[in-house]
């Protein structure tokens, strides 16, 4: 298969949960009542071989006991890209134990599937082991700050350089020509445009580590991303889910 394309397919049901693949998050969200969708995860899968893919389910935002529906199901589904998206086979299906009257505070599930990719990424895996870096948590909003200034200060070509790393790993694993890599970027610039302003990173954000400790970036109390645009008029915002690394020889944080 030239183009193989991989998609979680998932549902999930009163609870907040995260699923990673090679412990870097693909899907995280709150649900307070059902949702079911599905994702790619390509740009999670670096090389060909086997992917580590694990599931975390805690409470809904304010609860400290999974709710007696709370469940998350899944599977993962492989199609190809090269041949009119045509599904190919399904595999990996799970679903989370019944929670009933039990007193649970969380479920976790790791588990680990084979897929087969036409590249290999150069991505967080040349980057540093983030706990060994010293006032790790200043660099990183350091490197938000500048972002949220440049998306302010309206230098979209600064911004498209900023992102330009991931963004060719997404073209490279998502199959994307030239120009739909230029209509990604295009279609964004639009959106900033259309009466969304940068908001002030919160001061409460977390900082989250993943990918073996080499990815970091900063969520708000709720789970968001803290980089994120405001409409005041139409009372939207648009969350900017980018993540950053240190690269190794390098001392500063960058969009991976």
């Amino acid at each position: 298969m030239k183009q193989p394309y991989y998609m979680i397919d998932f549902s999930a049901s009163a609870c907040f949960f995260e699923i990673r693949v090679n412990d870097y998050p693909v899907i995280h969200m709150n649900v307070e009542g059902q949702v079911a969708s599905n994702i790619p995860i390509n740009y999670a899968i670096l090389k060909s071989g086997t992917q580590f893919i694990s599931v975390t389910i805690l409470p809904n935002l304010g609860d400290l006991e999974l709710h007696p529906k709370s469940e998350v199901k899944f599977n993962i589904k492989l199609f190809d890209c090269a041949n009119d998206f045509v599904f190919n086979q399904q595999f990996g299906d799970y679903k989370s134990e019944i929670v009933g009257e039990k007193k649970i505070p969380l479920l976790k599930y790791v588990n680990s599937f084979k897929a087969e990719v036409p590249y290999q990424l150069d991505a967080w895996q040349n980057g540093k082991d983030l706990k060994n870096i010293n006032h790790c948590r200043e660099k990183l909003e350091l490197a938000y700050r500048k972002s949220a200034r440049i998306i302010k200060d309206g230098r979209f070509d600064d911004y498209n350089k900023l992102i330009s790393k991931r963004e060719e790993n997404v073209a490279v694993s998502m199959y994307l020509s030239k120009g739909e890599s230029r209509a990604r970027f295009t279609e964004l610039i639009a959106d900033f445009k259309s009466g969304f302003n940068i908001s002030p990173i919160p001061k409460d954000s977390l900082m989250f580590l993943c990918a073996d400790n080499k990815v970091a970036f900063l969520k708000k109390v709720n789970g968001e991303s803290a980089l994120y645009l405001e409409n005041s008029e139409t009372q939207e915002e648009l969350m900017l889910d980018i993540s950053f690394y240190i690269p190794e020889g390098r001392e500063e944080f960058e969009v991976i």
